[in-house]
């Protein structure tokens, strides 16, 4: 008994002191204590940091798969049509929240004169003390297509064998990321903070993205103001009866920072805004950890962020394109667990955006300090899916509820 308390301390000190604190202190401690510190300390911190993200990138195929292959099959209808037009809007959605975070960040970004970072001297720059090089055994890539043909495939037509296979997938997946990693995500994420602090790098990140708070934050309420609008048809009075019946889920969000928590919250919510309640039912399950438009916006507008503040140029266009569609793919693996979005956009980082590994570390802190901004945002473009979704899509329900009075 005592053996399974101890196991579970970790998680319980997160849940205690809330994990954004945590990384907040995580950021702070070794900007002041890292003169202190001993270098062979921050090697070996930052070398576990780094043999962490090579067990992460090797597990995270299977991730991907499980996640995408048991969010199809979680769909429950045997409606290929259905599913269908619900991936392809999710994923026109996601995409379009990801390109106006690049649209904005290229057009703001640059006005704030985000000094470069100049290179460290190899010999003065922090070592490490081994490395783990683990071979790739599924591409992230092969992983996401597979997982979709699958999905598809096994929604359509069920198997039990298929079910079965997803459950203990998505139960592994889970267990990993929520048992293992984000217990250790503070270890994960301290490293590469010492790594920045010794290279002179950590300071001057940290006076950046102060700024660059007010630029997400503003896109994200904009963007949501006029997803609004445009459900309501410009009209004010409708406008504010959607806002204000989804304002009680988007404070839970903000609270809980988490979206799946928030589920059952955000489902009566939306049904206030529904002419069939139905709908809400069926499809905010299906979207809660995949149509996440708060993160999409701020995850790129970090990005762009931490690519300028470590003397990059930013991506063109086309060069973004590639990165774009591949996270808005990714986002339909994202784990219910604080920095999901950002554990999946790693390998797309680093293979499009040529994120080095303290560029992941530096991101990966900021992020989860800006989660539950993005966590409400996401929460409340989940209450104007449905709404969307539901003039495309025809549902043939029984007529058993009022419909929504028009102005």
């Amino acid at each position: 008994m005592t053996d399974k308390k101890s196991a579970n301390l970790p998680i319980v000190f997160i849940k205690k002191m809330g994990l954004p604190l945590i990384l907040f202190a995580i950021l702070i401690i070794p900007l002041f204590l890292g003169p202190f510190i001993p270098v062979y300390v921050k090697a070996f911190l930052y070398s576990i940091s780094l043999t962490m993200k090579a067990l992460l990138l090797f597990i995270l195929p299977f991730i991907i798969f499980g996640f995408i292959f048991s969010s199809l099959l979680n769909l429950k209808s045997g409606v290929i049509k259905f599913i269908i037009m619900l991936v392809a809007m999710i994923y026109l959605s996601n995409f379009t929240a990801i390109f106006t975070g690049y649209a904005v960040g290229s057009l703001t970004l640059p006005q704030l004169s985000i000094p470069a970072h100049h290179a460290v001297p190899e010999e003065s720059a922090l070592k490490v003390l081994w490395k783990l090089d683990l071979p790739v055994l599924i591409p992230n890539q092969i992983a996401l297509l597979m997982g979709f043909v699958l999905g598809i495939i096994f929604s359509y037509k069920r198997n039990k064998f298929a079910e079965d296979f997803a459950k203990k997938l998505n139960h592994a997946a889970n267990f990993f990321l929520k048992r293992i990693f984000t217990p250790l995500l503070p270890l994960f994420i301290l490293g590469f903070v010492f790594k920045l602090e010794h290279d002179q790098v950590l300071e001057r990140a940290l006076r950046i993205y102060g700024p660059v708070f007010f630029i997400v934050v503003g896109t994200q309420l904009c963007y949501m103001t006029l997803l609004y609008l445009a459900v309501s048809k410009f009209s004010l009075k409708r406008f504010i009866r959607y806002v204000k019946n989804i304002l009680p889920a988007t404070i839970t969000g903000f609270s809980t920072v988490s979206s799946a928590a928030t589920m059952p919250i955000l489902i009566l919510c939306t049904e206030k805004n529904l002419k069939n309640p139905e709908v809400a039912e069926i499809v905010i399950p299906a979207t809660i950890n995949t149509h996440t438009i708060g993160s999409a916006i701020g995850l790129t507008i970090l990005a762009l962020t931490t690519i300028l503040a470590f003397g990059h140029h930013l991506p063109s266009v086309m060069e973004f394109l590639q990165f774009g569609m591949r996270y808005a793919l990714a986002k339909f693996a994202v784990a219910a667990v604080p920095g999901g979005a950002i554990i999946v956009a790693t390998p797309w980082l680093v293979d499009y955006l040529h994120f080095t590994d303290e560029m992941v570390g530096l991101i990966t802190a900021i992020y989860m300090l800006f989660d539950p901004f993005g966590t409400a945002f996401n929460v409340t473009g989940n209450g104007f899916f449905p709404m969307a979704f539901s003039k495309l899509y025809n549902f043939n329900f029984e007529e058993t509820h009022e419909t929504i009075e028009e102005e």
